[in-house]
């Protein structure tokens, strides 16, 4: 497979990515979140255009979804025909296809499963790719899981959060899988993810190798977003690692007496404040 990240918003703050997801003889595509459709058409050329079967949303946030229409009639000018548009609700303008949670679809010879990941918004949806002739595999998703982080709690809760990042996603990329699945993310948030990491919770070199490893990317990459697997996440990001001795000290629970919502929560305010 091949996996094009697109910049949109990083000259008003917004650091979002959008993602041409095309098979290996780039045949056929997915378009992923084009939000801002002027700054994602100049990078996409006449024939990657020609190879878009689905533009697709990870929720319905303007600056995932905003471009939704302006784009098909883009694509419908380019290659003369409408595409679909995958999306975890209606609120996404133009949706044509709702997923179920973990329904599939085949993408040439990719294989795609869709996690429903309700929280950040109620129609998250977590796109998990795997190419079994190259037995690459991705995983986009959206504003649910950034390196080394996780979005605010928009229209959810803290347990539906430790759900989304523990259970479901673990579970529909499946472990074998984990450590071969790079993470494709929402935005570029890494660096202040990293930043947030250091001062509350692993305060001292040494007291995650791992994380002490990403810190050490961001210094020199602007870009992160494909770098790091699942099992990367799970080894440094706090909010992937609610048992964590040192996450339950930064969170106060001295008589490791919180459950993983009252973690995940006080983590996430703790998040917001910074």
């Amino acid at each position: 497979m091949h996996v094009k990240p697109i910049k949109m918003r990083w000259l008003t703050g917004g650091v979002n990515y959008s993602y041409l997801l095309t098979t290996q003889d780039r045949s056929k595509s997915w378009l992923i979140d084009s939000a801002e459709v002027a700054e994602v058409l100049p990078h996409l050329s006449n024939s990657e255009m020609d190879s878009i079967e689905a533009i697709v949303n990870t929720h319905h946030h303007y600056d995932h979804a905003g471009g939704n229409i302006a784009m098909l009639a883009a694509l419908k000018k380019q290659i003369g025909r409408t595409v679909k548009v995958i999306a975890g609700s209606g609120n996404s303008p133009a949706a044509s296809d709702i997923p179920k949670h973990l329904q599939r679809y085949s993408l040439g010879d990719l294989e795609i499963t869709c996690i429903r990941t309700p929280c950040h918004t109620q129609d998250s949806v977590c796109y998990h790719v795997k190419d079994s002739d190259t037995n690459e595999q991705a995983l986009f998703t959206g504003d649910t899981l950034f390196t080394a982080g996780c979005g605010r709690f928009f229209e959810g809760t803290a347990e539906e959060m430790d759900t989304a990042l523990n259970d479901r996603i673990p579970k529909g990329v499946q472990e074998p899988n984990w450590n071969i699945t790079r993470v494709f993310p929402g935005h570029e948030y890494t660096k202040s993810n990293v930043k947030f990491v250091r001062k509350a919770v692993y305060p001292n070199l040494g007291d995650n190798k791992s994380f002490d490893e990403l810190e050490k990317f961001c210094e020199g990459h602007e870009v992160t977003t494909g770098h790091f697997t699942l099992t990367d996440e799970m080894q440094f990001n706090p909010f992937m690692k609610l048992n964590d001795p040192l996450v339950r000290k930064a969170v106060s629970d001295h008589k490791n007496a919180f459950t993983h919502a009252q973690v995940m929560n006080q983590l996430r305010k703790m998040k917001n404040a910074a």
